[in-house]
């Protein structure tokens, strides 16, 4: 069930079944959380319950999701969840599983995601097989699907909603009789409407004298139900007093019982190494590199793309495209599901990932090599979405919610699309854990890097997830051997930009090989998908190896570290600009360039090697984004801090603006130069304090 926080405390109680007390208990101002986090307001709380249907004489689960102010938008996020429990459960058609969502009536009118929601309803990987929706107008709508009219101030039976199988409206006629909470005046506004109003009677009051007139019940019966709930009320009140702390975990809407400890801890902070075996990833490589099903005809320019993975596997090396494959077919041969969404996944924006096979002669007819891994698999979903952003996201999210044994991804078509889903990711993603200490382990993959193609699809604005992660840039941690593990845990969400198709490889692996979920965001390539250099060997990928947090400079200047007059500290594509522009000026024993690949949580300690490691050089970080965007503002404090702020950290990047990257490919040019001068020029920064 999804809602708003209007009435949201009657449906905890009356419906969910939430025990009364421990809703009394939000009331208490002097109680204090026992859980981690900051909480949330007691109207935001969701629940997850199993209850009698006395009907049917069978236990039912109820799920009623947390959610923020922000009206509407959990919308999708019930439909994902509920899509999630329909495909673990094997509910095909659901009809174990439904979706309930309740809305107001200016915000049914009024957010576009509850539209975005509907046109959801009929696509394949996305469909629930019909939500009840409840709302209180009818002046808007989709033709397409069935509603009906309820007038609460007279209670009716309503038809079933499973006549249709597809979404449902129900309109309810009503009215607020306390205006927009109980201690507003409408009449200040609603003058006229509002003296209507209070000439009303209740509709219990109103339930209670048709009642009595048939002759169903008589007054004093109605009268002793009343008093015993009032009872039932008042007694709860009184045990909530006994209660010297507030449980958050109360109010977890999505539990995972079997994943963590019974007092809800991880039961390990280590995580394994995610190398797979040599034979392992040929035979993965050899099913990307192959048609599995007989008589089936490809396009022949794919047939190009599949003899060149084929050659990759043959020399023991895989780009970026191939390396997903091997994370993503090593996860499935070990049992966990894996759901790819986003806009174009199936083929990928740039061409470059093809897990869905067209047969050119057939119409519809379609093969998934992933699904053909081995006999045993988890199943592999992957799935075009529509052109949106806001309910998609909200979707993949509660998908993620039910289940923290299956790795969710959604994609963005480009990096700055996540800006129509910002709320998605300001109020669930980022916070979801501190305000209900639910943990979701969703993948953002965002596609990043200035390429000359102008301010739109040049950045994924790193600088706003960046702003949003909890590492305090100004505490260098305890060192310790778990510390790495350590961090993932404490931190809200993870953010990295990965060099090498290998950590790419590692770091989706190591999402789901911990033993706690967070949201990761990875900053995706666009040129380094097709770089000659953006090719990772076998090597980097076998058991004992795993995902790099810093990668070391390990050529000349590596050999020789006291000769080294200045370290670049960078991350992404600019590495591979730096390199390039480094061997052409001769300065590879004068000049280390060490990649920072995990931004959040800050891997202060492996930074701390690279700087001590370079004791005579200074500092630079280098960046192909503005200076008021990327990653500058984020990692200077926390280079301060690992350096005990005894040297300056130098900036080589573009200089403020206002847009992303400029529209003109000759001054796209110009800027990147001037950024490597900066770089790589041994009196860019002279005089200077």
């Amino acid at each position: 069930m999804g809602m708003s926080h209007r009435g949201r405390l009657n449906v905890l109680a009356n419906v969910v079944r939430k025990d009364l007390d421990q809703i009394f208990c939000q009331f208490d101002p002097k109680l204090e959380a026992a859980d981690e986090g900051s909480g949330d307001v007691k109207y935001h709380l969701g629940m997850y319950h199993k209850r009698m249907n006395r009907v049917s004489d069978k236990q039912i689960t109820i799920s009623l999701m947390a959610n923020p102010s922000h009206l509407e938008a959990v919308d999708p996020v019930v439909q994902g969840k509920t899509k999630a429990e329909q495909f673990y459960s094997g509910d095909s058609e659901g009809k174990k599983v439904m979706s309930i969502l309740l809305h107001g009536d200016a915000a049914f009118a009024g957010q576009g995601v509850v539209y975005e929601t509907f046109h959801l309803s009929d696509l394949p990987s996305y469909t629930t097989h019909g939500t009840v929706t409840w709302w209180s107008t009818t002046r808007s709508g989709s033709p397409q699907i069935p509603g009906w009219r309820v007038r609460l101030r007279t209670p009716q039976t309503s038809p079933e909603w499973n006549t249709f199988h597809k979404d449902v409206v129900i309109d309810l006629v009503c009215y607020r009789r306390n205006g927009h909470n109980e201690m507003d005046e409408p009449m200040f506004t609603q003058p006229l409407m509002y003296k209507q109003i209070k000439k009303q009677k209740g509709v219990l009051q109103k339930f209670a004298e048709k009642l009595i007139a048939e002759g169903v019940v008589t007054t004093p019966e109605y009268e002793e139900q009343i008093a015993a709930y009032d009872k039932i009320c008042e007694d709860a009140f009184a045990h909530s007093k006994d209660e010297k702390i507030l449980h958050i975990k109360h109010w977890l809407d999505s539990p995972w019982p079997e994943f963590f400890t019974l007092d809800g801890q991880p039961r390990t902070l280590s995580c394994p190494s995610t190398g797979i075996g040599e034979d392992e990833l040929r035979h993965i490589g050899d099913i990307a590199a192959s048609v599995p099903v007989e008589d089936f005809t490809i396009h022949g320019g794919l047939s190009r793309v599949l003899k060149g993975r084929s050659n990759m596997v043959a020399q023991r090396v895989c780009d970026w495209a191939l390396a997903e494959y091997m994370a993503f077919g090593s996860l499935l041969k070990q049992g966990v599901h894996v759901r790819l969404s986003g806009q174009d996944v199936e083929r990928g924006t740039f061409s470059h990932r093809h897990h869905v096979l067209h047969d050119q002669n057939v119409d519809k007819r379609t093969c998934v090599p992933m699904n053909f891994i081995s006999a045993d698999q988890a199943p592999y979903t992957v799935c075009n979405s529509p052109l949106s952003e806001y309910s998609v996201l909200g979707f993949e999210l509660g998908f993620a919610m039910s289940s923290p044994n299956a790795l969710v991804l959604w994609e963005a078509q480009f990096g700055d699309f996540n800006n129509t889903a910002q709320c998605i990711i300001d109020q669930f993603i980022s916070s979801g854990q501190t305000k209900w200490v639910r943990q979701n382990g969703i993948v953002l993959l965002l596609p990043h890097g200035l390429e000359g193609m102008g301010p739109e699809h040049s950045s994924g604005r790193p600088e706003r997830f960046l702003q949003m992660c909890n590492d305090d840039p100004d505490v260098f941690p305890s060192l310790s051997e778990d510390l790495a593990e350590q961090q993932l845990y404490d931190c809200n969400w993870i953010v990295v930009n990965c060099s090498t198709p290998a950590n790419y490889f590692h770091v989706l692996r190591r999402q789901m090989l911990l033993s706690f979920r967070k949201p990761l965001v990875i900053f995706t390539p666009k040129s380094l998908l097709r770089h000659a250099e953006a090719k990772s060997s076998f090597d980097a990928m076998l058991p004992g190896t795993h995902f790099q947090r810093v990668i070391a400079d390990d050529g000349p200047a590596g050999a020789r570290p006291e000769s080294v007059r200045r370290v670049v500290l960078c991350t992404g594509k600019i590495y591979y600009e730096l390199t390039r522009e480094r061997r052409s000026r001769g300065l590879e024993e004068e000049v280390a360039i060490v990649r920072i690949e995990q931004l959040s949580p800050f891997p202060f300690d492996l930074v701390k090697s690279e700087t001590d490691r370079f004791s005579n050089a200074e500092l630079v970080w280098c960046q192909e984004e503005h200076k008021n965007q990327g990653y500058y503002d984020y990692v200077k404090p926390r280079i301060r801090t690992t350096v005990g702020r005894r040297r300056p950290v130098w900036y080589a990047g573009r200089e403020p603006a206002a847009a992303p990257a400029t529209g003109n490919k000759l001054a796209h040019a110009g800027e990147l130069q001037r950024l490597l001068d900066a770089a790589l020029d041994r009196n860019a920064f002279s005089g200077r304090f």
